[in-house]
């Protein structure tokens, strides 16, 4: 791309990128499709330590998205980071519409030092600064002794090396695993049928279950599917074979690993595992509720989800309902599990006036003290006024253990033991492809397996044309 000297040029480059973006964003794009996008305990005294250079009357701008996390937690974080730097002065801005805020002060020349602003957004933002080169490496944040406090992998996917060449960009500084929900009642330690942890045993649960009249498996739409493949595919073939698949590695669906995914898959989606309903039930229009209810139900074992299930399915769960996640299986004679895990990103742009600083205060989010200022969040609704408690959860190692007891510290845990690695990242994101819908491409043949219109065979040829069409318009 653009080499920055002295970041006026580079500067020039991204005003503009960021002004055809606003113009483009208000345009309505038919049949046009990308693939991918839109799609510490250590002490605080060592992590929020003041940085070289810093010194009374310095001031630290921090830009963060407003969203459903509230905005307490970061008025906490400020004031526990001017506590920690002695003369540092921490210029917080909030908004729910912060990718608009930043493009016309960027295009002004004010760019923060600090921003906490994810990947995956309509918007488009954060890749646009990557795609530009806006965006600074901290990768020497991440030394070895921190390192060593995250949970393992996440640090390992494009979430953080967004360019997969080793170096990281974006902070991965808070995560959701996500993995197979299932009725606790049921299954587990001295219920009526055992916890899985191979496909093996999972596909024999399925024979059992099924002569008591139950399904293996559901699942609330095709779409749900994207954080098991994603996890399966670096289960099959390890972290670089992942990353490859990816960025479109032509060798994805025709290797050995990836046709162990599709079979696996394959298999589970056939009428043999999956209950009987769920392609009719598998839609927005909330049939996919009905799904889920009959895993509390009893009439389903098994669906792909995240924690938000909770929440979603309040109203109609039991009070003495207990849900339950464990990764998906692993085949036999894998050492590890992989959870796929969904990040939010923080990170520094390439202009910011103080970058040593805003490393420090990068660093500073996987402290004790920022641990616990997540772990302690509330929500409040505007309109009762009620306050209620909405842990977020750092990606330390540790951190999950310091939630109270429950179904989401029991999700967190099964995310987090010594065998089980995180895994992070999305497809890339393309220049758009005419015609080509990822999701529909990618997932919604596991329906089509399921009503026996495609076999896994068409599924295959099918992701490799995709893959074809996506690599070719790689940006």
């Amino acid at each position: 791309m653009y080499q920055r000297t002295g970041g006026k040029y580079m500067k020039r480059r991204v005003v503009k990128r960021l002004l055809a973006l606003s113009l483009v964003s208000a345009m309505t794009v038919t049949g046009l499709a990308a693939c991918g996008g839109g799609d510490s305990s250590s002490g605080s005294g060592d992590t929020g330590s003041e940085a070289d250079g810093s010194g009374d009357g310095q001031v630290l701008k921090v830009a963060a998205f407003e969203g459903g996390n509230g905005t307490q937690i970061w008025e906490d974080i400020k004031t526990a980071f001017e506590e920690e730097n002695e003369g540092v002065t921490v210029e917080l801005e909030m908004s729910s519409q912060l990718d608009q805020d930043l493009t016309k002060e960027i295009r002004n020349g004010e760019v923060p030092d600090v921003v906490y602003y994810n990947l995956g957004q309509e918007s488009g933002f954060t890749e646009t600064m990557l795609k530009e080169k806006a965006v600074a490496d901290i990768s020497d944040v991440f030394d070895d002794e921190l390192k060593g406090k995250l949970i393992d992998g996440i640090l390992e996917g494009t979430d953080a090396q967004p360019y997969g060449d080793g170096s990281i960009y974006l902070a991965p500084i808070f995560y959701t695993p996500t993995g197979f929900w299932y009725n606790k009642n049921l299954i587990g330690e001295g219920k009526k049928y055992e916890l899985p942890t191979t496909w093996d045993e999972f596909f024999a649960l399925g024979d059992q279950a099924k002569e008591d009249g139950i399904a293996l498996f559901t699942f609330p739409q095709s779409g749900y599917f994207d954080a098991t493949m994603y996890s399966m595919l670096e289960q099959a073939g390890g972290i670089d074979f992942y990353n490859a698949a990816l960025t479109y590695d032509e060798n994805t669906w025709t290797s050995d690993e990836g046709r162990k995914v599709l079979d696996t898959l394959g298999k589970l989606v056939t009428p043999d595992y999956t209950q009987a309903d769920t392609v009719a039930n598998a839609n927005a229009d909330g049939g996919f509720k009905i799904n889920q209810q009959n895993v509390i139900d009893g009439k389903a074992l098994f669906m792909p989800n995240g924690n938000w299930v909770i929440g979603e399915m309040a109203a109609s769960t039991p009070d003495d309902y207990e849900w339950g996640m464990m990764p998906a299986p692993k085949w036999e004679g894998d050492t590890t599990q992989a959870v796929y895990t969904f990040t939010e990103q923080m990170w520094i742009p390439a202009d910011a006036e103080n970058i040593d600083l805003a490393k420090e205060f990068v660093k500073f989010m996987y402290s004790d003290t920022v641990v616990d200022i997540l772990l302690n969040n509330t929500t409040t609704n505007k309109e009762t006024g009620e306050t209620t408690a909405a842990p977020i959860v750092a990606p330390v190692k540790g951190a999950a253990e310091k939630l109270p007891e429950g179904t989401t510290k029991d999700c967190y845990e099964a995310s987090t033991a010594d065998d089980v690695v995180a895994v992070t990242g999305k497809w890339a994101t393309t220049q758009p492809i005419e015609g080509l819908d990822m999701k529909k491409a990618v997932y919604s043949p596991v329906e089509s397996i399921n009503t026996g219109e495609m076999t896994v065979d068409d599924w295959q040829k099918q992701l490799v044309e995709t893959w074809e069409k996506c690599a070719a318009a790689l940006e």
